[in-house]
């Protein structure tokens, strides 16, 4: 499984932007870092923690939320997926 950062905290007190803070692994095909867009799973993105982690996330730019199908978002096959798909996963059970 790929797995190029881990998110750990989001939220400190008040804050509402977050950076990341371990460097990304960056592959050859994703060496201009200008057109690269990060993408972030939030698992757990439908209940009231994932929904006010999107709602921080969605404003940034270089961030790119992938997110599974609405009757698809319990399916186990679909998640593993999608966290491999993504740069970074934020777990929200």
């Amino acid at each position: 499984m790929k797995f190029t950062a881990t998110l750990l905290a989001l939220f400190a007190a008040q804050s509402s932007a977050f950076t990341l803070r371990t460097p990304l692994a960056l592959s050859s095909a994703r060496s201009d870092t200008s057109l690269f867009k990060y993408k972030v799973f939030i698992d757990g993105e439908a209940g009231t923690t994932g929904l006010q982690v999107r709602g921080r996330i969605e404003a940034r730019d270089d961030l790119e939320i992938i997110s599974a199908p609405e009757g698809l978002r319990k399916d186990e096959a679909t998640r593993k997926k999608l966290i491999n798909e993504a740069d970074a996963v934020i777990l929200c059970k």
